[in-house]
């Protein structure tokens, strides 16, 4: 019998979760948690006390402290803050006569339920497999304080105003803020957007990225450059 077989099964869990972040070199912070159902691409930081679950994480992306993310699609070298939120779930809020779960799910939330089958979707998910309930595109920095509702697309190179709370899509390299969120800005214009859209940096290797890295401070050098033929 093997030894592995002897050890208690939270044990195991914690040795592979261990093992799987050196493989991939993510880094986790004092009291950061995480579980065997989220994929880390690599060179990720979960920091102090923050958690993700079940939630795929992309390249390059780092999570603060004290944030908790759940079934999450998250892309490459997004910044997220502290104490960010995500799966708050919905209840009815016409049609049925209550909105406390104990008429519509069999979870028994209040420890009890007075159906036998669940009648209503307590959760919005991005996908027709119902595994993530939002979608983070690449390069998103997402200040602190933020609640991510169900459902939610945010798209490539946006920002998210501290303290916001979103409840509808926001469109690539849009700057939104505010309860409920709301525009405030595109970063750039719609030429350079598309551009960028189009050329999908993030998916560059690690190599290139450092090579090309001193040209991302001017976003115009950066599209003058590689717009050459040849580049």
């Amino acid at each position: 019998m093997k030894i592995s077989a002897l050890l208690p099964q939270e044990l195991k869990r914690i040795i592979q979760i261990f093992m799987s972040a050196r493989k991939y070199d993510v880094t986790f912070g004092k009291g950061a948690a995480t579980d065997l159902r989220t994929r880390f691409e690599g060179n990720n930081v979960v920091n102090d006390y923050a958690g993700v679950f079940s939630s795929v994480v992309g390249f390059g992306t780092y999570i603060s402290g004290h944030t908790r993310i759940n079934k999450a699609k998250i892309g490459r070298f997004c910044s997220i803050g502290r104490f960010v939120k995500n799966s708050f779930g919905v209840h009815p809020s016409s049609g049925f006569v209550s909105t406390h779960p104990s008429f519509f799910s069999t979870k028994k939330q209040a420890g009890f339920t007075f159906v036998d089958k669940d009648l209503f979707q307590e959760h919005n998910y991005v996908d027709p497999d119902n595994r993530y309930l939002i979608e983070i595109g690449n390069d998103v920095w997402i200040g602190n304080n933020v609640a991510i509702m169900d459902g939610i697309r945010i798209g490539d190179g946006s920002i998210i105003a501290m303290n916001a709370v979103v409840t509808k899509d926001v469109e690539p390299y849009t700057i939104v803020g505010g309860l409920p969120a709301k525009t405030i800005k595109k970063r750039f214009d719609d030429e350079t957007i598309e551009w960028l859209m189009e050329f999908r940096w993030w998916e560059k290797d690690f190599e290139w990225l450092k090579h090309n890295s001193h040209l991302f401070a001017d976003v115009d050098a950066f599209i003058t450059h590689f717009s050459r033929p040849g580049k």
